[in-house]
C-alpha cells in the first residue's frame, strides 16, 4: 500500500480514501472540489491498493467479472489503515468507490474508529456481503436492545 497525502497535515479532520492507479490522476482535483464545498480544514490520505480484488475483499470468493478471484486481504488492509488513525484527537472518515466502497462499509463493522463512511457505488453484490450485513446488524441491534433493558 502506497500512501499519498493532500491538504493540511495538521488538520483535525482526516479523510482516508482507498484508491487504485485509475484514480490517482484525479486526486488533486478531488481535493480542490472538497475545499470549494467546505470551510472545514482537512487532510486527505489516499491509500493506493495494489491488488484490488485481494486487498479489499473481506473473504475469498470466486470471480464475478473476468477471471480474477477475490482474496481475503481486507483484514490486513484494515490493520494498515488503522495505523494511520492513532491520534485520538482527530476525526477519521473512510471511503472509496466500488470494491473500496464495500471495504469501507465492511470496515465500519470491524471498528468504531471512523466517524463516517463514504461508499460510492459500493460493490454490495459481493458474494455473501448482504447476508453478512444483515447478520451483523441484527446481532448489533439485539446487543443494544439487551443493554437498554438493564
Amino acid at each position: 500500500m502506497t500512501i499519498y497525502e493532500y491538504g493540511n497535515p495538521d488538520a483535525d479532520t482526516v479523510l482516508i480514501q482507498l484508491t487504485g492507479d485509475h484514480e490517482l490522476s484525479v486526486l488533486k482535483n478531488e481535493v480542490e472540489e472538497i475545499r470549494k464545498r467546505t470551510s472545514t480544514d482537512f487532510r486527505l490520505i489516499a491509500a493506493k491498493v495494489d491488488e484490488w480484488n485481494y486487498e479489499l475483499s473481506p473473504w475469498k470468493a470466486p470471480a464475478v467479472f473476468g477471471n480474477e478471484d477475490f482474496g481475503d486481504g481486507a483484514v490486513r488492509t484494515l490493520e494498515q489503515i488503522l495505523t494511520l488513525c492513532t491520534d485520538k484527537s482527530r476525526t477519521y472518515y473512510i471511503g472509496g468507490y466500488s470494491l473500496a466502497g464495500l471495504f469501507s462499509l465492511w470496515a465500519a463493522y470491524q471498528t468504531d474508529v471512523f466517524s463516517g463512511i463514504a461508499a460510492a457505488s459500493p460493490s454490495v453484490w459481493f458474494p455473501g456481503f448482504l447476508q453478512y450485513m444483515k447478520a451483523v446488524s441484527y446481532t448489533h441491534l439485539r446487543a443494544h436492545e439487551t443493554l437498554s433493558d438493564l
